[in-house]
């Protein structure tokens, strides 16, 4: 066994959970910074270029071989593991209707038996249960009935690699190693909806700015009794009544009006039906773990998009099981996940993992091959829908929108709950509702459990409006966009749930372009010259716009920015690096206030924020005023602590904290020691008073300061005079964002400051004086009381979304009546992302996005219960994903909209940059054969079944 002793600890940050020590080792050693461990540090410094980004920060390492995935680590990769290294393997349910009578074993031969078997009895016997979010029967015990297809039985361990893979050859497929007995019910039928929401509005006198007659903002939400296991909503319509009674006399009205046959009214009533799919990601999810007894230290390497969530959960599991009272330390290491699509947020698969190691006693090594993954691995909900559009024949003005909508969440809860409101609050689009009545129920299901998988509903929902706007557009004899343009959502007015969005909507600029494009405005004699000299294929034409909501209405960035004294940037923060490039654009963000891009940044950092102290209480979705207003008296509370790595957080949630520690140690830093510069050897200071007062009009030219036509400054320089004078190096800060960001005071060097953040902690110079180095004593940082806070209201839940990010797609098709294969021969993306902080990391989401967007519409779909996924025999061989020609990859183009100023935030675009091109091929494919699709994937086989 290696060496590992306290001294190589020294990396590792320490906080206690439950009586446990948690160490968070983010990415292992060196590859969590842009240095990777083979490489000199001249070399990977290069991604700078000339304080320009050159290359993405961990580029050398990619294109090296030297950035490693968490599956490719085994034991005697690990400093202090043992070099011998255990096996893992899963047996599973492949069905669900039948009780389960146990498993045989007798097939292996003796070199090929588990050295150890974990089942439900093992689990009962030690009080080992799952985390409560993922519910009971973590392992099935025998006499019940699977909750699921894929249901996990027992957890089958082994010594060596050569025996667990015999092991799983025989086992993998084999329909002998499960026993059933008798046929039963499904278990889903017995269990009451996962959730249901309701959102209904109507509008106010004064229009779509005013005060609403009624909508869940203003009036707050309902929800409905379970009686048989469906929704059973208040009956009682009052408009004076309660809040349910009211919603439900509104609700009554709305419908009415729909049905009565309003002869001014233009109805279009659809049923929509979206398929079950697989994030598909590049790396299945792995996990390895042992527990150094002697230490009594647990380590654990996991493949996961939120560490700290997993973190906290482990510490509770290990507090029961075999190793009860032994844990003293918790080391998670947080290495590269290999992609995430959402689907590695919250995914049970690294408590199973635990446990294997927990009862190993030696490194133990779970690991999903692709058919593992598909079998056990979240996937996105699929959707049934039930609208109803009413249009206005004469003015195209939507009247009213009524939705009923039916989501399979699968087996297990997972983020089902919040995934069928997102999905219900989308709907809408771009487009102003001024009536609506959207329900959304979500059941349990014998399929594989579906959870936070890109588009987290609005896929499903936002693309099935835009195909009712283009089947009404025909319906009414009108074009298209111009159907849109009447209807565009403007900026000031209210959503479906009777909140305002934030920030201009800039839907009426996309739509402008979008109809004065060459493919849109030649589509009908295009599509004339085509088809002539194409014989056997058809042509079409078809758009989308779709406006993504990102954030979750409780999102709590952390980031700490640190400036050595030769002019070194380090940064790091809580979110997760997917591929998205969060780390390189993170080290960009920083150069708004400090004048250089970030020489360091270490992301998927858990336990550094400890610094800050910060303790939460309630569930912040359902907290309420009362509570929150005592609990913030307290100026070590926040609402949440830490956030997961998903729900396009990074470019605006993430870059806030980021940025705002910047601008501290910029304000209380770098500006006065460049004044004490300026002034010392630029200005007669002595005989008068400078005029510099102002630290908004300094400017960053060339990675110098300057102002007033003072000598620019260089960082080198700057960094100097401010660890001489000690003022402040480093600030490490933590924010909360309910739909809108909480403000605080603190007290900065005798400067009362107000900030976008709700816990502060600062690092000073060598020179500062004996007090504030003193002051340095929690982790190495100055912790400040807020003396006030002002967090958004709690009411502000009922909201539910009011950050958008908007996209359009335009596609130009060609299909093959022979096969039915759809060939794209053009597409044309529009994006409004805000400020982009670094533009080939948006066109790479614009690609990858469409290339997802075309997967969902054309290609990618599992069949529900016993033919699909949960049944253990899909993979690539059945599984079909597009490939390069398939996306007409050559053929893409885009225009990213310029911010209305450089004041402009960043917006979250990692999935609205997916969902237009949907419902575009969708339109595409009806006007090139005049059939239209309700049910997803439009595969080749269902199109020349149409054809023929």
């Amino acid at each position: 066994m290696n060496s590992f002793s306290s001294s190589r600890r020294t990396f590792i940050k320490r906080c206690v959970i439950s009586g446990i020590a948690v160490y968070s080792a983010p990415l292992l050693w060196k590859m969590g910074n842009s240095q990777a461990g083979g490489l000199s540090e001249a070399l990977t410094a290069q991604f700078k270029g000339n304080n320009k980004l050159k290359f993405r920060m961990d580029g050398i390492a990619k294109v090296t071989g030297e950035k490693i995935y968490g599956r490719d680590y085994r034991a005697m990769d690990m400093p202090g593991w043992p070099d011998q290294q255990g096996y893992a393997y899963i047996l599973r349910l492949d069905d669900a209707g039948h009780v389960y009578q146990g498993f045989d074993l007798n097939m292996l031969p003796q070199q090929a038996r588990p050295g150890q078997v974990i089942t439900a009895k093992e689990l009962a016997r030690d009080g080992v249960s799952l985390p409560p979010f993922f519910g009971s029967d973590m392992l099935l015990p025998e006499g019940k009935t699977a909750h699921y297809l894929g249901h996990a039985v027992a957890i089958l361990l082994f010594d060596n690699f050569a025996a667990f893979k015999q092991a799983k050859n025989l086992l993998q497929f084999n329909k002998k190693v499960i026993r059933y007995g008798e046929k039963t019910a499904f278990v889903s039928e017995s269990r009451d909806p996962y959730t249901s929401w309701r959102i209904i509005r109507e509008e106010g006198e004064s229009g779509p700015s005013g005060e609403d007659k009624y909508s869940p903002l203003q009036d707050g939400i309902f929800f409905p009794n379970y009686k048989a296991h469906r929704p059973q909503w208040p009956e009682v319509m009052d408009q004076q009544g309660s809040v349910s009674e009211r919603g439900m006399y509104y609700a009554g009205r709305i419908n009415e009006d729909i049905t009565g046959g309003n002869e001014n009214w233009q109805v279009l009533e659809r049923e929509y039906r979206t398929q079950i799919i697989d994030p598909m990601m590049m790396e299945p999810e792995a996990f390895n773990g042992w527990f150094d007894e002697k230490e009594g230290t647990f380590h654990t390497v996991i493949t996961s998009q939120s560490p700290q969530d997993y973190q906290e959960q482990a510490v509770h599991m290990l507090k029961h099981g075999p190793l009860a009272g032994k844990v003293k330390n918790l080391v998670v290491h947080s290495p590269f996940i290999g992609g995430g699509f959402g689907a590695k947020d919250h995914s049970i698969f690294p408590y199973y993992g635990l446990v294997a190691a927990m009862y190993a006693g030696k490194p133990m090594r779970l690991a999903n091959d692709r058919f593992e993954q598909f079998q056990a691995g979240l996937k996105r909900h699929p959707f049934t829908m039930k609208n109803r559009l009413a249009v206005d024949k004469k003015t195209l003005k939507i009247k009213a929108l009524t939705a009923d909508m039916t989501v399979d969440g699968g087996g297990r809860v997972n983020f089902t709950g919040s995934v069928t409101m997102v999905g219900a609050t989308a709907l809408q689009s771009i487009y102003y509702i001024p009536r609506n009545d959207i329900k959304a129920t979500a059941y349990a299901s014998r399929n594989p459990d579906s959870g936070s998988m890109r588009g987290y509903g609005t896929l499903q929902s936002m693309a099935t409006m835009e195909s009712m706007m283009n089947e009404m557009a025909g319906d009414l004899k009108v074009d298209a966009i111009d159907l849109r343009r009447a209807n565009v959502m403007e900026s000031g007015q209210r959503n479906t749930q009777g909140a305002i969005p934030n920030g201009a909507l800039r839907y009426r600029e996309m739509l402008d372009m979008a109809q004065q494009h060459p493919m849109w405005l030649e589509r009908a004699a295009k599509k004339a010259a085509f088809e002539a000299a194409n014989p056997g294929k058809k042509y079409g034409v078809g758009f989308g716009i779709t406006t993504k909501d990102y954030g979750t209405g409780a999102a709590s960035p952390s980031a700490a920015v640190r400036l050595s004294k030769s002019g070194k940037i380090e940064v790091d923060i809580c979110f997760m690096e997917m591929g998205t490039g969060t780390q390189s654009s993170q080290a960009v963000v920083v150069k708004d206030k400090l004048g250089v891009i970030a020489d360091k940044v270490t992301v998927a950092e858990v336990d550094a924020w400890q610094a800050m102290q910060q303790i939460q209480t309630h569930n912040p979705y359902f907290i309420n005023q009362q509570q929150q207003d005592e609990m913030e008296k307290n100026p070590r509370w926040t609402p949440v602590i830490g956030m997961a790595s998903a729900a396009s957080m990074s470019s605006y949630y993430q870059t806030h904290a980021t940025k705002a520690a910047a601008e501290i140690i910029f304000r209380h830093g770098i500006w006065p020691a460049a004044v004490a510069i300026w002034s010392e050897k630029y200005f007669n200071g002595t005989m008068a008073p400078n005029n510099l007062n102002d630290a908004g009009a300094a400017r960053w030219v060339d990675g110098k300061l300057t102002t007033q036509g003072y000598p620019p400054l260089s960082i080198e320089v700057l960094a100097k005079r401010v660890h001489d004078m000690g003022l402040v190096t480093g600030a490490m800060v933590h924010a909360f964002n309910r739909w809108a960001w909480s403000e605080a005071t603190y007290d900065i060097l005798g400067q009362e400051v107000n900030l976008e953040v709700d816990g502060l902690a600062l690092q000073y110079g060598d020179g500062a004086n004996d007090r504030l180095k003193a002051a340095m004593n929690s982790k190495g940082y100055h912790l400040l009381d807020r003396t006030s806070v002002n967090y958004p209201e709690t009411a502000l839940n009922n909201a539910m979304v009011t950050y958008y990010a908007p996209c359009a797609a335009m596609v130009e098709i060609a299909v093959n009546e022979g096969n039915g294969e759809v060939e794209i021969l053009n597409s044309h993306t529009w994006l409004e992302a805000g400020k982009v902080i670094v533009e080939e990391l948006v066109e790479g989401q614009i690609q990858g996005g469409l290339a997802m967007g075309v997967g969902h519409a054309l290609y990618e779909e599992i069949p529900s219960f016993e033919d699909g996924a949960g049944n253990g025999t899909w993979n690539l061989n059945r599984y079909k994903v597009p490939k390069a020609d398939q996306v007409g990859v050559w053929r893409q183009q885009h225009t990213i909209l310029p911010p209305l100023s450089d004041t402009d935030p960043s917006k979250g675009i990692g999935e609205v940059v997916m969902i237009s091109i949907v419902p575009a091929l969708v339109e595409a494919v009806y006007q090139a054969i005049s059939v239209r699709f309700y049910d997803l994937p439009m595969t080749a086989q269902k199109i020349k079944g149409a054809i023929s």
